[in-house]
């Protein structure tokens, strides 16, 4: 299976663990969108982003060509930026002295994220994606088809 799509699966299953704690931590008349807001903002365990696509970005930062973020969203450009600065911390670690951007990126993209980056509209997206797929598997189970309500 592709990086891309493993990348994929993991933060929406990451998503939806952060956000049964972010939901069970919340007051009550906590709005959707609040929550929402709170499981993007939280702390993700690494870069949803496979090595090769952040090589196309990270390698010109390298050379000091920032260009390749102007036409970028604001949460990608900072995720590029954030992720920049994690291959810059790990290069300077003994075991990465030699190493090639690529291999570094690899390890890079694993680290703990201090976001995670998609807006709240997004994480509604992932979300409802997420129970029409729950109710797919359920109905599967019990050997009836699935007719979904909109």
């Amino acid at each position: 299976m592709k990086e891309r799509t493993l990348c994929r699966r993991q933060m929406m299953q990451d998503l939806m663990q952060i956000y049964r704690e972010v939901v069970a931590d919340c007051p009550q008349g906590t709005t959707q969108t609040q929550v929402y807001s709170m499981v993007v903002s939280h702390p993700a365990p690494r870069f949803y982003i496979d090595a090769r696509m952040a090589h196309l970005r990270i390698s010109p930062m390298m050379r000091g060509d920032r260009s390749v973020l102007e036409k970028l969203s604001p949460l990608k450009r900072q995720m590029y930026e954030d992720l920049y600065e994690k291959v810059m911390a790990l290069s300077q670690k003994k075991g990465f002295w030699h190493k090639s951007l690529y291999h570094i990126l690899k390890e890079a993209v694993l680290e703990p994220a201090p976001r995670f980056y998609i807006d709240t509209t997004r994480m509604g997206q992932i979300w409802r994606e997420k129970n029409i797929e729950t109710r797919q598997q359920r109905y599967k189970r019990i050997g009836k088809p699935y007719e979904r309500k909109d």
